[in-house]
């Protein structure tokens, strides 16, 4: 087994209006905000496809609503 580390960020499509990000925006001149979430994950997989598939798997079920957002995965 190796250990693998991941970094997942879900935020909204650029089409989904993010009115959290335009009320924080709104108090700052100038200031263009998109809010999200950020997920660090640290695991063992048998190889570096198996965990590719356990990431992409968990951030299209659990981590992410594909209608309205989008997921990118770092390792």
């Amino acid at each position: 087994m190796e250990t693998f580390k991941a970094k997942v960020t879900v935020k909204l499509k650029p089409e989904i209006k993010d009115v959290k990000g335009e009320t924080l925006a709104s108090q700052f001149k100038g200031l263009k905000c998109r809010t999200g979430n950020v997920y660090w994950f640290e695991f063992e997989a048998k190889s570096k496809t198996d965990a590719e598939k356990f990431i992409k798997k968990l951030s299209d079920e659990i981590l992410s609503n594909s209608v309205i957002e989008e997921y990118e995965i770092k390792w």
